[in-house]
């Protein structure tokens, strides 16, 4: 594009989980090399000292969602792309699809658009589906491209991020253009669980952990296998009509 995106790319944090930084950032330049965005990282106390990445201090950590909107506060852009910090990217993300949904984003002005897929969302055209107005998980924290003000709106001080994902969703229903990608932009690996690092990245030597070095557990055989079998579900759910969802959730 000739012009910088009105998007912000803000990676959710806090100060203890500061040790998801180093490698976080390591997938995010290697998977998304030509990224055009400008790269925010909310904190409460630390600097973030990776290259060209702006360091957003909240303070003292209150809630999930208090520290967000003090963050967002801080951004200058009309949308803001979220990420977490333990959430790593794993495929390389396409340039021309991201200029895609850019211009997408610029003529129809979403308030949210998820960029990877969740469950099947009804087809509004050939880059997007249109999430429903009541839906489990509408406000899901997967990668996403949120308009701020819509953002600031839905959510509510001292809630975690758990909290906005069930409750937010539901204060979420009475708002419309909410949309899903037809096809991922990003795809990810849960890096951390319960406070603990997932196997397959502490023994993925791209990542650079040292076992010997590491600040917090990492989970055993059996938390692994648990979490698994946990996905699995997950994935079935998603795949059942919303009608259903709706009503298990409820």
């Amino acid at each position: 594009m000739d012009q910088k995106p009105n998007i912000d790319l803000l990676v959710v944090s806090c100060d203890s989980f500061s040790d998801a930084w180093s490698p976080f950032f390591k997938s995010l330049r290697y998977y998304w090399k030509d990224c055009s965005l400008n790269i925010f990282l909310l904190s409460n106390e630390k600097e973030c000292k990776e290259l060209n990445v702006n360091t957003i201090k909240v303070g003292t950590d209150i809630s999930w969602s208090d520290n967000l909107i003090k963050a967002i506060d801080n951004l200058k852009s009309e949308y803001v792309l979220l990420l977490l910090e333990d959430l790593f990217i794993v495929n390389k993300v396409s340039s021309n699809y991201f200029e895609k949904i850019l211009k997408w984003i610029e003529l129809k002005s979403p308030n949210y658009l998820r960029l990877t897929i969740s469950h099947k969302s009804k087809v509004f055209d050939k880059l997007v589906g249109k999430i429903p107005h009541k839906t489990p998980y509408k406000t899901s924290l997967m990668p996403s491209i949120w308009k701020k003000s819509i953002l600031k709106e839905i959510l509510k001080s001292g809630e975690s991020a758990w909290d906005f994902e069930i409750k937010g969703s539901l204060r979420a229903s009475k708002y419309d253009d909410f949309y899903a990608l037809q096809k991922n932009l990003i795809n990810y690996e849960n890096a951390i669980i319960k406070g603990c690092w997932r196997r397959s990245i502490i023994n993925n030597r791209f990542y650079s952990l040292n076992i010997n070095t590491i600040s917090r557990p990492i989970m055993t055989i059996t938390e692994d296998f648990i979490y698994f079998l946990r996905k699995k579900r997950s994935k079935l759910f998603n795949k059942l009509p919303n009608f259903y969802k709706n009503f298990i959730k409820n």
